[in-house]
């Protein structure tokens, strides 16, 4: 049985003082590398190096496949190609057209799914939240955003405050570990519940996360640590 906890935070998307929503708590990041280790710690006599290297390999040609016209099913996920954009004159543009893969849950995460138990906290006396993140451009709210556009985010206690180096916003690829920080000119709306961004247009194509980092309180003073919200949804730059 998988176990993951969570924290209450109300609603304030609604008016609705009884309605909550569940956040996970996230224990951080994990790459190919250190699911490599767990797997050795469990007893995989595998080293480390090949196991590595077939993963790398399985994903590439997973990722050549699927873009080469399969349908690939993984176990884990279900993927396939889709093209996103409308032809007016009959001819791939660029500008407006793209590949896209689409995801689904594949049996083995379904059955993880169905064998966790979420065990709530209580409520989270830190409100700072993000709610929804929109790509201003395309109106699209699944975590794919526009190089060179705005997005917005809306939340609670957001409002990007204070002196520590760590404060601001940034894109974290999940692939690479890279991380790109906003300039403070690329914060467009600076409000306690709602920012308003530009996505770098020099900002690689891949998955990314994006977090919020702040000193904001409410209040007149600050608070002597920053502390951070990550966005729950992997954010998509194509």
């Amino acid at each position: 049985m998988n176990k993951l906890n969570a924290w209450l935070r109300p609603n304030l998307l609604t008016s609705d003082k009884s309605d909550y929503m569940a956040v996970p708590v996230t224990n951080g990041s994990l790459t190919v590398a250190d699911i490599v280790k767990l797997l050795q710690a469990e007893g995989m006599e595998i080293k480390a190096e090949t196991a590595t290297d077939i993963i790398t390999r399985f994903n590439r040609k997973a990722a050549e496949c699927v873009t080469g016209g399969f349908c690939v099913n993984t176990g884990l996920v279900y993927m396939r190609p889709v093209i996103k954009g409308v032809f007016y004159d009959r001819t791939w543009d660029d500008a407006r057209n793209s590949v896209y893969v689409a995801m689904n849950q594949g049996a083995e995460l379904r059955r993880a799914i169905a064998e966790t138990k979420v065990e709530i906290l209580g409520e989270q006396a830190d409100m700072i939240a993000i709610y929804t993140l929109t790509d201003m451009t395309t109106g699209k709210t699944d975590g794919s955003l526009t190089r060179g556009r705005n997005a917005e985010l809306k939340g609670s206690y957001l409002k990007i405050t204070g002196d520590d180096p760590a404060v601001g916003i940034t894109f974290r690829n999940v692939d690479t570990a890279a991380e790109v920080k906003l300039a403070p000119t690329d914060l467009v709306i600076n409000e306690p519940s709602r920012l308003l961004i530009f996505v770098p247009a020099t900002l690689d194509a891949g998955t990314y996360e994006l977090t919020v980092t702040t000193q904001y309180t409410g209040g007149s003073t600050q608070l002597k640590s920053p502390r951070s919200v990550i966005f729950s949804e992997a954010v998509v730059i194509a």
